[in-house]
């Protein structure tokens, strides 16, 4: 927090930071862990009021565009917290699915420890975002910083382990709100890296080489070499992460990828190299051998999680969140009310369908707002590949990795800067050139 005031290009960099450290804990309040992320979040909360009370001393200052998707956000929150307040009324008694155990039930009346910490961490989410949103500095750097650098602590884990090189253990995951996971049932070993399961590490490598990925023709020099390097290593710490997550979510992302740049091609009307079709050739080729090959490890790798007690157990708790659903006639149960396995599982038991709708409808309206700015689409790629993620594993709207919410400020500032550019000036006709600067 320290380093972000004082930082010349402002306070974003300390939130990136603060997202490298995924199951790190800041601090602990009782049974609640407070995750570095969510820590640093509070110095974007002392800013957003700064702005506003300075702004509200300006008297010439008319009322200020709002930032893009803002009022959608807005309305998700409000409705959000309505229905973590109002659920319990009207379900009393339901059960429901919680870290508490089993018997779990809404009560009228009760406020639990879950639902105000997740209360408390969506409205630092939002702060994150419209503090970015307003920010002079902020890039998809910083979506970066908070991916990239939890790699190469996974990767230093992962050295110190088969390598011996010196690491500080209990450092960078030291939270006690976690179940740290690092062996099969049999007992055989697992890679975690700084996460708290595999399932972690598998997502987030997926949103670096996706961020990578992007970023990679947007850089030059040493940090095209740096940005190639990270990805390669978010690619090999996902496929020995021995999680099912990466894989399937994998395939997603590239299906998405492909789709994207096939429509991009041919809505532009595009033509191809030689070159380009060289390589489309070869790539051809090169299936009719692979195909095969990755057909039967992904058969043998989805074959054995359909059998294990884990799938058993996330297909149960989607399944009871789905029903949660319809027991509360698509209100939702309220946040942190239930926990199922997946994202939208929890999403829609959770906020109920309006909410799952306006979210959806927040990342759509930002990542389309934004796409038209090349130097923002590497954050739209990271929030892209994390929801695939959690869409297969991942439950929590709270991300301790600060990619969510740091990706949606970074594209709500790119979207609103397009907005006021294709905006004429107030006593501007429409098709008149604004008058020189």
């Amino acid at each position: 927090m320290v380093y972000g005031v004082l930082n010349r290009r402002g306070y974003g960099r300390a939130l990136a930071l603060g997202g490298a450290t995924p199951v790190g804990a800041a601090f602990v309040v009782g049974a609640v862990a407070v995750p570095t992320f969510y820590a640093v979040a509070v110095g974007a909360v002392a800013g957003v009021v700064l702005r506003l009370l300075q702004r509200s001393r300006q008297a010439s200052a008319g009322p200020g565009r709002p930032v893009t998707g803002s009022r959608l956000l807005v309305l998700f929150v409000v409705g959000a917290v309505l229905t973590t307040l109002v659920a319990p009324l009207l379900f009393n008694g339901l059960p429901v699915l919680r870290p508490e155990g089993e018997g779990a039930a809404l009560a009228a009346g009760v406020v639990t420890k879950s639902n105000l910490a997740q209360i408390a961490y969506l409205l630092l989410s939002v702060a994150v975002v419209a503090f970015l949103a307003r920010s002079r500095w902020a890039g998809p750097e910083l979506v970066g910083t908070a991916t990239c650098l939890a790699t190469l602590l996974s990767l230093w884990s992962w050295a110190h382990i088969n390598a011996g090189l010196p690491f500080p253990e209990g450092v960078f995951d030291n939270s006690p709100a976690f179940a740290f996971i690092e062996t099969l049932p049999g007992g055989a070993p697992r890679v975690r890296g700084i996460f708290s399961e595999p399932a972690g590490l598998a997502g987030s490598c997926l949103v670096t080489i996706a961020y990578c990925a992007s970023r990679f023709g947007q850089v030059r020099g040493p940090r095209k070499l740096g940005v190639f390097l990270v990805g390669a290593a978010a690619l090999f710490l996902g496929s020995i992460s021995t999680s099912t997550t990466f894989l399937i979510a994998g395939i997603a992302l590239v299906a998405v990828a492909a789709l994207v740049a096939t429509s991009s091609f041919v809505l532009r009307g595009g033509s191809l190299q030689r070159s380009a079709v060289s390589a489309l050739c070869a790539a051809a080729l090169a299936s009719l051998f692979l195909l095969p090959y990755l057909a039967a490890v992904i058969g043998e790798q989805v074959g054995e999680k359909v059998g294990s007690s884990s799938y058993v157990d996330r297909s149960s708790s989607d399944s009871t969140s789905l029903r949660l659903l319809l027991d509360t006639y698509g209100i939702g149960t309220g946040l942190g009310a239930n926990r199922g396995s997946s994202f939208f599982a929890t999403l829609l038991s959770t906020v109920g369908i309006v909410g799952t709708v306006l979210f959806i409808a927040v990342v759509v309206v930002l990542v389309r707002g934004a796409w038209s700015v090349p130097h923002a689409r590497p954050a739209a790629w990271a929030l892209i590949a994390l929801v695939i993620g959690r869409a297969v594993s991942g439950p929590e709207l709270s991300d301790s990795t600060g990619v969510l919410w740091l990706s949606l400020g970074v594209l709500a500032h790119a979207a609103s800067r397009v907005e006021r550019r294709n905006t004429p000036r107030t006593g501007t006709a429409v098709g008149t050139p604004s008058p020189a600067r």
